[in-house]
């Protein structure tokens, strides 16, 4: 139906471990039908359990079906991402 692949990630600011959001997909045929909803729920179960204050993730400025749902349930942050290619 569907996958979610997140992992913890050291925020030093912080002084402690958040989540990292790397992956979200869901089968076509089963978009629309609760699976995302499934997933960001036991995605915010697990990172209340491993104490993570929260989630992050990217996404492209024109996945605007994932960015509808992203919508629901996370805020948008100030941040831009930055990619330095290596030479």
């Amino acid at each position: 139906l569907g996958l979610m692949h997140y992992r913890a990630m050291p925020s030093p600011l912080r002084g402690a471990m958040v989540g990292f959001l790397d992956d979200l997909y869901v089968d076509p045929a089963y978009r629309g039908h609760g699976v995302v909803d499934a997933l960001f729920t036991a995605l915010n179960d697990a990172a209340k359990a491993k104490g993570w204050p929260f989630v992050r993730w990217v996404t492209a400025d024109n996945n605007y079906r994932g960015r509808g749902v992203y919508d629901k349930v996370a805020e948008k942050t100030h941040w831009l991402t930055y990619q330095m290619p290596v030479t």
